[in-house]
């Protein structure tokens, strides 16, 4: 039983990293072996359990970590694969620029049984202003946080998102930077202005409560559940000068970056922020849609095996339900097939 290879692929998996061919092993490690199944499923429902993150211990020390640990640069297990090797080697590289620390250090402590006070992780990312210490927090898919700022604000970040923040905020505003989805409860600052920026544009508010979906490929939606909020798209190679969106409660604008369109329109925002409060809801949304966010919620890799159910439309709302007691209503509401393994959904006709 290979526990490296083990570490190595849940860590990857967790942090929403995993390539099909690692998932792949990583279900033949778990099929061939009950007691990996075991740890696997205590592992996933430890890591996917809401944190809590305050400013002053965001993120795993990951430095100190690896220090605690000794853990050397170049690996010497002799008996293990020249493949082992190299992917253990891959995944210090992965540990130290930090793209799946997350889950790795989540697993390290978690077996390992030791707790490490939070140590903050400098922000490299070049596009961030060099004004404070910058911190990091990336999500894996399956995987949710709430983060508390110094200024008294709340975000829910949900899965396979990122937040970078500074650790103290400037005396003239108060700047993050968000990709995926995340709610923001923020406090009231007259003084200073509120700003997330996204890749698509940017958001500024002074005291409010909104959520922002906000994934790479997909149109920027912003609804707003108390207060006001004022979103800045940002247009293609800069073509047409900056407009500015006001929006209120219960309305919800989306752009689309590719198109330049913006559309206002009515919303439930209770509906918009659900994930918070760990439910799903789709109206009217197609099964592709639909698959995209249960494969961030669950973690498992969603294939379609023919492409007519993709465009299957579907409604219908759930909390706290399993994987398999979704697809189940869902596949009675419109019919398809399913199959749920250990690392993927496949759907089909």
């Amino acid at each position: 039983m290979n526990d490296e290879l083990f570490v190595l692929l849940i860590s990857r998996k967790l942090a929403g990293e995993a390539t099909a061919q690692e998932l792949q092993e990583l279900e033949a490690l778990l099929q061939a072996h009950a007691a990996l199944r075991e740890r696997a499923a205590i592992l996933q429902k430890h890591f996917t359990e809401s944190h809590y993150y305050s400013s002053s211990n965001t993120e795993q020390a990951l430095q100190r970590t690896l220090q605690k640990l000794q853990l050397p640069e170049q690996p010497v297990a002799v008996q293990a694969p020249v493949a082992a090797r190299r992917r253990r080697r891959a995944l210090l590289r992965t540990l130290l620029i930090g793209s799946a620390a997350a889950a790795a250090v989540v697993l390290v402590l978690y077996i390992t049984g030791t707790r490490q006070r939070a140590r903050p992780v400098k922000q490299i990312a070049a596009v961030l202003p060099d004004t404070a210490q910058w911190m990091k927090r990336q999500n894996g898919k399956a995987t949710k946080a709430v983060i508390e700022l110094t200024d008294g604000s709340k975000i829910w970040l949900n899965a396979d998102s990122r937040l970078n923040y500074p650790e103290v905020f400037a005396n003239t505003s108060r700047e993050v930077y968000l990709e995926g989805e995340a709610f923001f409860d923020v406090a009231n600052d007259t003084r200073r202005p509120f700003i997330i920026h996204l890749r698509k544009g940017t958001i500024q508010v002074l005291g409010t409560s909104f959520n922002i979906r906000a994934y790479e490929n997909e149109p920027v939606q912003t609804s707003v559940t108390t207060g006001k909020v004022a979103f800045i798209p940002l247009y293609e190679n800069n073509q047409r000068r900056p407009d500015t969106f006001l929006i209120t409660p219960d309305v919800k604008v989306t752009y689309a970056q590719n198109t330049g369109k913006v559309v206002k329109e009515a919303t439930t925002s209770a509906d918009d922020r659900a994930w918070t409060e760990g439910r799903l809801v789709f109206k009217n949304a197609t099964l592709e849609a639909i698959g995209a966010e249960l494969e961030r919620t669950f973690g498992k890799k969603v294939a379609f095996l023919s492409d007519a159910p993709r465009q299957y439309r579907l409604t219908g709302s759930f909390q706290h339900n399993s994987l398999q007691d979704i697809m189940y209503y869902l596949a009675r509401s419109r019919a398809f097939h399913y199959e749920i393994t250990d690392s993927t959904l496949l759907i089909s006709e």
